[in-house]
């Protein structure tokens, strides 16, 4: 008996599923368009969530680091000062400089007076006296001091290593201090009397990185005050301490070293103090926010892939009779499948680096409004558009399932023939 012979089984090549994928995304260029945007829309939200919550902690860790301990406090301990009372040597602030990781240092202390503080500067109301000690301070500092206490010189001038090496009676006024005793500026050299000396005003700091306290105060070289009121340690004042300004970091390395670098043979003698770094509390926040950062990450994520995957899959579901008719006519399910796998392919691809891009422009617009410094994690530029090729791909196949299932015959009469 013989038997009619069987149909050559169809097959599809890569080269042609490429193509007939290339031909099917540009014959339909309105469901072409409507799968892109839901593609870029998607890559768009995955990159930009991702990419402002690299920012936002970027920009976490970037305060509590500003905010890390940048002041060192040397002091000489109760009942271990030399005599004479002031225990550093005259060239500490060289010492100190030559630390690595410090940027300034001073010394400085405040006088103990017995009289009123009495500026001769013209004022409508006559001269202004306030005592110092009280709301107005005198403050006893050396040139280093003013750069390691970040003082800023709004009118007039520092004064330097010339009056520090004459004890010049010269000195700074703070802005409220200035305020409070009638002094505008210093142009025509208004004179303070300090406890009986007469002392010039050179210039008034205006703002300082340390202690606000100084812009209540008048501040002179430490020279002038050792040679009008002679040491602190003779009862003419306060302790006297030394401010060192280091870089963000060095404060512990410092606060280790300066002992050793104002006296080799006596260290013991000096005690240094640093503020405690918010080391603890930069963890809890780092942790707290990377917890819910992480949150808005997968969200974005999932709402993502959704639209990529819903785009898709309408797209798909509208092409039950395209398929039924191309099996109709010999091609095989695995074919039809592969087709759209490759059509979901290049759309989601196309569509995510799109996405990816206007992503990184909208954080770094955001950023740039915010004063921030931008951060993306250059894998997430990558995984979005391989998310979206892989969510439409994922709902691309699952779409194609009814077509392929659908049979030939109601396939053709579902297809119009005008």
């Amino acid at each position: 008996m013989m038997h009619p012979p069987r149909a050559r089984p169809t097959t599809l090549r890569l080269p042609d599923a490429l193509g007939e994928a290339v031909a099917s995304i540009l014959g339909r260029p309105g469901r072409t368009v409507l799968t892109s945007v839901g593609t870029l829309l998607g890559a768009t939200w995955f990159v930009a969530v991702l990419g402002l919550v690299s920012t936002a902690t970027g920009q976490v860790v970037t305060d509590f680091a500003s905010r890390l301990a940048t002041v060192v406090i040397v002091t000489s301990p109760r009942g271990g000062l030399p005599v004479p009372g002031y225990p550093y040597p005259r060239d500490v602030e060289r010492r100190l400089d030559a630390l690595p990781g410090v940027r300034a240092a001073g010394v400085f202390w405040q006088l103990r007076l017995t009289g009123p503080v009495v500026t001769s500067a013209p004022s409508p109301t006559g001269p202004t006296a306030i005592r110092g000690g009280g709301d107005l301070a005198v403050l006893a500092v050396s040139p280093g001091f003013l750069s390691a206490a970040g003082a800023t010189i709004s009118v007039g001038r520092p004064f330097g290593p010339w009056a520090q090496s004459r004890a010049a009676p010269a000195c700074l006024l703070g802005a409220i201090a200035a305020k409070a005793l009638g002094i505008a500026g210093p142009r025509r050299r208004p004179e303070i009397d300090i406890d009986g000396v007469a002392c010039v005003a050179i210039g008034i700091v205006s703002h300082v990185g340390w202690r606000q306290s100084i812009l209540r105060s008048v501040l002179m070289p430490s020279a002038t005050a050792l040679a009008y009121w002679g040491p602190p340690g003779q009862g003419a004042g306060a302790r006297p301490a030394v401010l060192i300004r280091v870089r963000p970091g060095a404060a512990g390395v410092v606060a280790r070293e300066a002992p050793f670098a104002i006296s080799a043979t006596r260290p013991h003698q000096f005690a240094a103090a640093v503020r405690p770094a918010p080391r603890d509390l930069a963890g809890r926040v780092d942790r707290a926010l990377g917890g819910a950062f992480a949150v808005a990450g997968w969200v974005g994520l999932v709402l993502g892939g959704l639209v990529i995957a819903t785009t898709t899959m309408i797209g798909v579901l509208t092409r039950s009779a395209e398929f039924g008719l191309r099996r109709s006519v010999g091609a095989r399910r695995r074919h039809i499948a592969a087709q759209v796998l490759a059509e979901s392919a290049i759309l989601g691809l196309t569509g995510g680096l799109a996405g990816a891009s206007l992503g990184v422009a909208l954080v770094v617009i955001a950023a740039r409004a915010r004063h921030w410094v931008p951060v993306i994690d250059p894998t997430t530029v990558w995984y979005a558009p391989l998310v979206a090729a892989a969510a439409g791909m994922a709902a691309g196949l699952l779409g194609c399932v009814p077509g392929t299932l659908t049979a030939p015959v109601k396939a053709l009469n579902a297809v119009p023939l005008d």
